[in-house]
């Protein structure tokens, strides 16, 4: 399934998931394995240094301005999944990355965005097509780049 940043994307490009910073314990790693034998969540603390540069996505608008900024076509072959979902037939984007990561330090999914965001077709204004946001956690970032953040420790077993 083509995902706007899902676990094959993640580990393509190295990723961290974190959640934003909270008053008294800053942002958090976040590990889960979905669809694995174990239930469990393992969280361990990041620190995050200097002003990185962060894409707020508040609900569909702003993702379809990154897909239509960075726009990466979805081969035909995995346009099914899409049509699946939404039930329309269209040419898909996802954002390019690689390209975000040029402009971007990392993405942030707010949980408004989570809400309103996920499995409908959003139409692209730049681009003919559509785009749908897959594969994301509520209220978390994506480190596209390392610059900026340091794991603490190992996560607790």
């Amino acid at each position: 399934m083509p995902t706007s940043l899902g676990d094959e994307a993640k580990t393509a490009i190295g990723t961290t998931e974190t959640t934003r910073a909270r008053d008294g314990i800053g942002a958090l790693g976040v590990f889960l394995e979905e669809d694995s034998s174990s239930n469990e969540a393992r969280v361990q603390p990041v620190r995050i240094y200097g002003a990185p540069r962060i894409y707020e996505i508040t609900g569909p608008q702003d993702w379809a301005n990154l897909v239509d900024t960075y726009p990466l076509p979805v081969p035909a072959s995995r346009r099914s999944v899409w049509y699946d979902t939404t039930g329309e037939y269209r040419d898909w984007f996802i954002p390019d990355w690689v390209s975000v990561a040029a402009d971007y330090d990392a993405v942030h999914l707010t949980l408004m965005a989570y809400l309103t965001t996920p499995g409908i077709a959003i139409p692209l204004s730049a681009n003919s097509g559509a785009t749908v946001l897959a594969g994301w956690d509520p209220d978390a970032t994506f480190w596209l780049r390392s610059n900026n953040i340091t794991v603490e420790g190992e996560p607790p077993s």
